[in-house]
């Protein structure tokens, strides 16, 4: 009997251990690094929530983004631990985001072929989140879902979009698609500044660059940044009250970010972006962040979509001390 007990609490030992090691990240279900996954938006309590947009109805571009939310909570496994322990950094030997509360709040509901009713679930949802005092990061699907994410806000905003495309092409009437979106953002009464960051090459033409300067955004190119640095680049950016950024893959070059579905060589690089993302933070308070167009049909390797999550951890790292 005496053998039977001993073996029994070395059993429970054991299990113990087990339970106390990092689970490996090919282990199960998959949500954003690991955050709980909450349904039930009205009962949300988190510091960051995470909301999946399957969408690319409105890409002109390679489709594939629709399965952008999949990638990146896949490619997320590779970060995932107890949240509430922050990122360390070995360098500095510092640790950012402790104590912070993470859900992954799921994907919206799409409605193949209905856009509007797809964007308009979108709204509501960033509009909970935000009632519940959430920081809202939104995960995509193509860069049409940043019109209906913006639209949820009801204070001033300072709209930043990283990205190698001006989006302020016409679109038909009554659509909204991915090239299109900043105008209709333009017209969101409490979208206050645009700044464009990243533009370049032959990516753009004079349709759309006619339109943003009719809208008065201000255009800082890829090819400006290369020369001038990122210092240079946030002299020219104002302070604002609040800061709403909008992140497309493209912006980085396509050796590093090749899944996405309109690539263009000469793009940002790791570090270039990086101190942008950190940097833009010390301009304004960061209120809301969304990435967009990850095309997992077009990088095998996964790089993309972790590269992207990398950037997004640095940033709020900066943004919430």
């Amino acid at each position: 009997m005496k053998r039977l007990l001993l073996f029994v609490l070395a059993l429970l030992f054991c299990a113990s251990l087990l339970t106390a090691q990092a689970v490996p990240t090919f282990v199960g279900v998959r949500t954003f690094l690991g955050a709980p996954y909450v349904t039930n938006l009205d009962k949300l309590d988190a510091d960051f929530a995470v909301l999946g947009v399957p969408f690319d109805e409105g890409t002109w571009g390679q489709p594939g983004e629709r399965y952008g939310p999949r990638e990146m909570r896949e490619a997320s496994q590779e970060y995932n631990h107890d949240l509430t322990e922050g990122f360390y950094y070995i360098d500095g030997d510092r640790t950012v985001l402790k104590g912070k509360r993470w859900v992954d709040v799921g994907d919206i509901e799409i409605w193949p072929t209905v856009p509007a009713q797809t964007n308009d679930k979108v709204t509501t949802a960033v509009k909970t989140i935000l009632a519940h005092k959430a920081f809202p990061i939104v995960i995509g699907g193509d860069h049409s879902i940043s019109y209906p994410s913006l639209r949820a806000f009801d204070k001033p905003l300072t709209l930043i979009h990283i990205d190698a495309h001006l989006d302020t092409w016409n679109g038909a009437p009554g659509n909204l698609d991915h090239a299109s979106w900043v105008l209709r953002a333009a017209q969101l009464p409490h979208v206050k500044k645009i700044v464009q960051i990243g533009m370049r090459g032959l990516a753009n033409d004079p349709e759309a660059v006619g339109n943003a300067r009719k809208l008065h955004t201000q255009v800082i190119t890829a090819e400006e940044l290369h020369r001038r640095g990122v210092a240079w680049v946030f002299s020219q950016i104002e302070p604002a009250e609040n800061i709403y950024v909008s992140f497309d893959v493209d912006s980085m070059d396509p050796t590093l970010a090749p899944g996405t579905g309109t690539l263009e060589p000469g793009g940002l690089s790791f570090g270039e972006i990086d101190d942008l993302m950190m940097g833009i933070p010390t301009k304004g308070k960061l209120v809301g962040l969304d990435i967009m167009e990850v095309n997992p049909l077009r990088d095998s390797s996964g790089r993309t979509a972790q590269t992207a999550i990398r950037l997004m951890v640095d940033m709020l790292g900066a943004a919430f001390h």
